[in-house]
């Protein structure tokens, strides 16, 4: 955990979008391998990886709240969203919580079909572009 401390802002903010990305191909994989729930956590962990890069950009220290709201640590940064984005975060932030406990992941099951992952993938790419653009 010292190693955190040893990196500067660049090198904080390269981990978060590293990070970021990676999940974001891992969901891109699941997705077109059909396991559209899993796909949809590995979205939501994804987007908020480039929510804690533009935190770790816009505030003093370099190491994000540990909490998964990403409405939270969102309204920590100095983005300024589109309401419709703002509000797709909490939609987002579903997914992290129901893939996490059974009795909700069953419902996500029911809602992630083929038509809504679609549609839920075009809102990520424009979230994940609006994210990107000042980092």
């Amino acid at each position: 955990m010292d190693y955190l401390y040893k990196m500067n802002k660049k090198d904080h903010i390269d981990f978060w979008l590293r990070s970021g990305h990676q999940s974001w191909e891992a969901g891109i994989m699941l997705m077109q391998g059909n396991k559209n729930v899993e796909a949809l956590f590995l979205f939501c962990l994804a987007i908020e990886k480039y929510v804690k890069a533009n935190w770790v950009n816009d505030n003093i220290d370099n190491i994000p709240p540990r909490i998964h709201d990403l409405q939270s640590v969102y309204s920590q940064t100095d983005i300024e969203l589109e309401p419709d984005l703002v509000d797709f975060l909490d939609t987002v932030n579903r997914w992290n919580i129901e893939d996490r406990y059974p009795d909700y992941k069953f419902s996500l099951y029911k809602l992630a079909t083929d038509v809504y992952i679609s549609r839920q993938f075009q809102n990520l790419t424009k979230l994940k572009q609006c994210l990107l653009e000042g980092l």
